[in-house]
């Protein structure tokens, strides 16, 4: 409850592990809303958050994060001022165990952890196709590549569950494609992932599991090919157009 408006209305769900459910619905329908209370930006009202079976309501969004659960935003949250190696060596901050002392002595725990991460970093710009411009400051990059490298973040912190915010805004149609494999690869890793996202066709493409709120409430949930035909679902949001298309 944000005052008397509820953002959020008797939301019941559970992700299936190892699965892509999407979450869709129009503007104002609560989904980034749905996001952040379950990664601790927001303190639900009333309701409990579960993590793998365990009661992580009163965790804090750094807490959540170091059990698994992760999550991207809408707008490129990237350290702007560093390279693209620079953001995915710091975008492993979760596999960190040596303490400040360690690190100001360069101690020899401190050196191999420093190792271990560099390397871990060189192997993601390969994997996420960075090779080119990997010491080009993250701000320089185009949009699309902007999307990509956060999502290439998040996965640095090994996410047991992926929450993915409209990863393709703004992004052409070989853009859309790339990211889209992109998140399929992470979910061959066995990476839960839960995507909200406006763009049908990438909806139906990859999710096992579709999603719909409306006003804060689910709508529908189930097979995508199937939800986007209810007609409830097409008046709140996709509309016939975007059905057929």
């Amino acid at each position: 409850m944000f005052g008397s408006l509820a953002a959020l209305r008797d939301i019941n769900l559970t992700f299936e592990e190892g699965k892509i459910t999407g979450v869709a619905g129009p503007n104002g329908s609560g989904k980034t809303t749905l996001f952040n209370v379950v990664c601790g930006f927001y303190a639900a009202t009333t309701g409990d958050v579960f993590f793998d079976g365990t009661r992580i309501t009163k965790k804090r969004p750094d807490e959540r994060a170091a059990l698994g659960l992760i999550r991207t935003f809408q707008s490129n949250v990237l350290y702007k001022e560093a390279t693209v190696f620079e953001t995915l060596v710091r975008a492993s901050w979760l596999e960190c165990r040596t303490n400040s002392w360690q690190t100001f002595f360069n101690t020899p725990a401190y050196r191999r952890e420093e190792k271990g991460i560099r390397q871990k970093a060189e192997e993601a710009i390969d994997e996420w196709g960075f090779s080119a411009v990997a010491d080009v400051p993250a701000a320089d990059l185009p949009h699309g590549d902007q999307r990509r490298l956060g999502l290439a973040v998040a996965s640095m912190g090994r996410p047991q569950v992926l929450l993915i915010d409209e990863p393709i805004g703004g992004m052409s149609g070989e853009e859309r494609a790339a990211v889209v494999e992109h998140i399929r690869q992470l979910n061959r890793k066995g990476i839960t992932i839960v995507l909200v996202e406006h763009h049908v066709e990438t909806l139906l493409a990859v999710c096992d599991r579709l999603v719909v709120l409306d006003f804060g409430s689910v709508i529908a949930d189930g097979r995508p090919d199937e939800v986007v035909t209810q007609p409830r679902v097409v008046e709140a949001y996709l509309g016939t157009e975007e059905v057929t298309e």
